[in-house]
């Protein structure tokens, strides 16, 4: 993945858990055509660059704060 791809990622990550709309990891790993892991990195980027994002097990969908 290149710089441009993952930054269109991250924007897609974030706009979703706005939306509280990811669904679960394994939906939006699917949903971006990435596996988990790469999913995971992406989230701990985020939450390393101060981006308040956590998982709802209610909503079932990632959210940012």
């Amino acid at each position: 993945m290149n710089i441009t791809q993952n930054k269109e990622l991250i924007e897609r990550v974030i706009y979703l858990a706005k939306r509280k709309a990811t669904g679960t990891p394994m939906q939006l790993a699917e949903r971006l055509s990435i596996s988990e892991r790469n999913l995971y990195r992406i989230l701990e980027f985020l939450k390393d660059s101060e981006k308040s994002i956590s998982y709802s097990r209610t909503l079932q969908s990632y959210i940012v704060d």
